[in-house]
């Protein structure tokens, strides 16, 4: 039997995606038997500085969006220039110290810390360094050559990377890793039931992310409360005051919720879903096959993400209220583009991204070093 490995999967708390992937991945690798630390490196560096730039993320959801998107596109230009490099160095402290405690057998990545590639070499060559891209494009702070092997959803963010030089061999498109339960086939009519909801009527889910920083939330659901043949979920996520407002509100064809630990169930049963496009939002939009309009994209990733699905024919975008309005009325009505978006992701979705992820790292960890990166691109 092989030993247990150590794996060291660094995370981040700007957004909640990245910290879903760690614990799921995670999850899987313990199911197997190996040794996990999830560490946020931001936050083991400076938790107040880590803090700050949280709240300065949820922000860039209103009124900072045009300061984002200008940061993020800036940081695009110099991703890989000496000043980023040295900047990047701010973490490299906390970044060592783990390594020198927990002492891992590879380093998994679920955001951009170039600082674990700069690093590679000097302080740690003989440990493997795998990337999980989280989202369906690429920002440049993520690429760099002393990584063994990145890990992706589409051909999208494959081609960037071979664009940038980095082999076709060190790139494996398995998807983003999102929870079990979202493969699992819902009884339909079961979830209905324990919702409450019309069997007779269309389903529209309003996602308004996990911080509820979804816009114009109440003036889309007394708009859609009134169409026919529809009847609205809307998930405000951790977003209390928001869920109060629309709870005081006349909505008698609309259900309110919080968090839901069991989203799934309401993927399972929607017809179609209004949402932001973050990453791991999308795959569990792939894996579902539900259709879905990207409302009011932020600049920079999701902007990039909602582009993508765009050109695939697996989404519809609109960028501002009106927009919303008249996607969500023609969607409801129009079954053969709902069967074709559904066709759309069908084409995109890679399979179990956990289990594909998992099983090549411990295949890469056990692979001698005289044959590395046997396993093509798909």
């Amino acid at each position: 039997m092989l030993e247990p490995k150590r794996i060291l999967i660094l995370t981040c708390s700007h957004g909640s995606g990245h910290k879903m992937v760690a614990q799921t991945l995670k999850e899987s690798f313990e199911a197997r038997g190996h040794l996990v630390s999830v560490e946020d490196l931001f936050d083991k560096t400076n938790p107040t500085l880590n803090r700050m730039i949280e709240k300065s993320y949820l922000l860039s959801y209103s009124i900072g969006s045009s300061f984002y998107e200008r940061v993020y596109y800036d940081v695009e230009e110099y991703a890989h220039n000496k000043f980023m490099y040295n900047l990047w160095h701010f973490t490299s402290k906390a970044l060592l110290k783990m390594v020198a405690e927990f002492k891992p057998d590879c380093i998994i990545n679920t955001y951009g810390y170039t600082i674990s590639s700069i690093l590679k070499e000097e302080n740690y060559p003989h440990i493997k360094l795998f990337t999980v891209v989280t989202d369906f494009c690429i920002p440049k702070p993520w690429i760099h050559q002393d990584t063994d092997r990145y890990y992706v959803a589409c051909e999208n963010v494959e081609e960037t990377l071979i664009g940038e030089g980095i082999p076709r061999g060190k790139i494996l498109k398995t998807g983003i890793p999102i929870r079990d339960a979202f493969y699992a086939r819902g009884n339909r009519s079961a979830i209905i039931s324990k919702y409450n909801l019309d069997p007779h009527k269309k389903i529209l889910i309003i996602f308004a992310g996990t911080y509820g920083v979804l816009k114009n939330i109440k003036e889309i659901c007394h708009r859609t409360d009134q169409m026919d043949n529809l009847q609205t979920i809307v998930i405000c996520g951790k977003n209390q005051s928001l869920q109060q407002e629309l709870e005081m509100e006349d909505l008698p064809n609309t259900r309110i919720f919080g968090f839901v630990p069991d989203i799934h169930e309401f993927y399972s049963v929607g017809d179609l879903m209004v949402t932001k496009p973050g990453g791991i939002t999308l795959s569990e939009v792939v894996t579902k096959k539900i259709p879905v309009i990207l409302y009011n994209p932020t600049p920079g990733q999701e902007g990039e993400n909602a582009n993508w699905f765009k050109r695939q024919g697996a989404a519809v975008v609109a960028n501002n209220f009106t927009e919303l309005i008249l996607a969500i009325d023609a969607l409801k009505e129009n079954e053969i583009k709902r069967f074709s978006i559904k066709n759309s992701l069908g084409r995109i979705d890679n399979g179990h991204a956990t289990s594909l992820i998992t099983q090549d790292v411990l295949n890469q960890l056990n692979m001698p070093d005289a044959i590395p990166y046997l396993t093509e691109s798909i």
